[in-house]
């Protein structure tokens, strides 16, 4: 039950689906069942089909852990069914139009909710066309455009507060690179495409050497501006679909999809050499370190950070301004060594 309250307060479009498939129930489901009492088997029939095509979108939204797929699906089949609804009711149908219209943006992104009703719109002309009077026409279809482009507006205000949202709680604010919170989700799908996949994935993890110098020397703004610099380098240096994270101070994660570590290694000497030659300036040279592992089927995420902030470390102690790469054999021959030492 609290996983239950818990994907509805993170999901805003599954509860808009939930909420729907509970109101479809209590009105469709008695309509159905009086229409079958009346003898209007074809109505009944077709409300009964509706409110089972609705729930089916619901379970798989609920299932299939999808609920942007499940509420276009939703949006599309709603439309067709106020459509059908409209054009069999006549006049009447019209009732149907504008909550149906309002509800797809909630379901979908701003852009497809409106071609959807702009769609619906042309399905109600033949319905329009029972209006005996112009100015009912022109009426309906005023406060359609009005309705449409309002609720447009505030769709996409919305998505674009929702993205905004989305970064702060996932992007450093000084760096533009993602967060520790968003490195733990990241590392665990890496791992998901290696087990299910396998597709390799590899770290480097980066920290500038005698950063706290840099603070004393010029002060803690220009310090900032080193990092913001620095991360601009990497991800001008990697490939699009590479990850950079800021993994505290001065310290840096970037993972690396479908690269096996030994390229990963030319990937970690390259950034190097770039960090060395452009961060700086001549009169104070900046240089990093890096720790390069590559991920194992039997490593879990912790045991991957560990190895790469090992690799880090031995970088650091061996000079600094160094890449060094740490492979998982090398750590199970060591544990290997360690446990016969105690052993004996």
């Amino acid at each position: 039950m609290r996983s239950i309250r818990h994907r509805l307060r993170q999901d805003f479009v599954l509860r808009v689906i939930s909420l729907l498939g509970v109101c479809e129930t209590l009105t469709l489901l008695p309509f159905s069942v009086y229409r079958f009492a009346q003898g209007s088997f074809d109505k009944g029939l077709f409300d009964g089909v509706t409110l089972l095509v609705i729930l089916c979108i619901v379970g798989y939204s609920w299932c299939a852990d999808d609920s942007q797929r499940g509420g276009l699906i939703l949006a599309v089949a709603s439309t067709v069914f106020a459509g059908i609804t409209s054009n069999a009711l006549g006049i009447v149908g019209v009732f149907w139009f504008f909550p149906m219209m309002l509800t797809n943006f909630f379901l979908t992104d701003a852009k497809r909710a409106l071609v959807i009703n702009i769609v619906m719109s042309i399905v109600m002309i033949p319905v329009l066309m029972q209006l005996s009077r112009p100015e009912s026409i022109f009426s309906f279809i005023a406060s359609s455009i009005t309705a449409n482009s309002c609720a447009y507006l505030y769709a996409r205000r919305s998505d674009l507060q929702q993205k905004s949202l989305e970064r702060l709680a996932t992007h450093d604010f000084l760096t533009g690179a993602r967060n520790r919170r968003s490195l733990q989700n990241s590392l665990a799908v890496a791992r998901g495409r290696l087990l299910n996949e396998g597709r390799p994935s590899s770290l480097i993890l980066l920290d500038l050497d005698n950063f706290k110098g840099i603070n004393d020397r010029f002060g803690h703004a220009y310090g900032d501006e080193v990092l913001a610099k620095c991360a601009n380098l990497i991800r001008r240096s990697v490939r699009f679909d590479d990850c950079l994270f800021r993994f505290g101070g001065e310290e840096f994660v970037l993972l690396l999809a479908d690269i096996e570590e030994a390229d990963a290694a030319a990937v970690a000497e390259d950034l190097r050499a770039i960090i060395a030659s452009q961060l700086g300036d001549p009169s104070y040279p900046i240089t990093t370190s890096l720790g390069i592992t590559g991920l194992h089927p039997s490593d879990d995420v912790k045991r991957w950070m560990k190895r790469a902030d090992d690799a880090l470390y031995e970088a650091k102690h061996g000079g600094r301004n160094r890449s060094v790469l740490k492979t998982f054999r090398e750590e199970d021959n060591k544990q290997s060594d360690s446990n016969q030492v105690n052993a004996i």
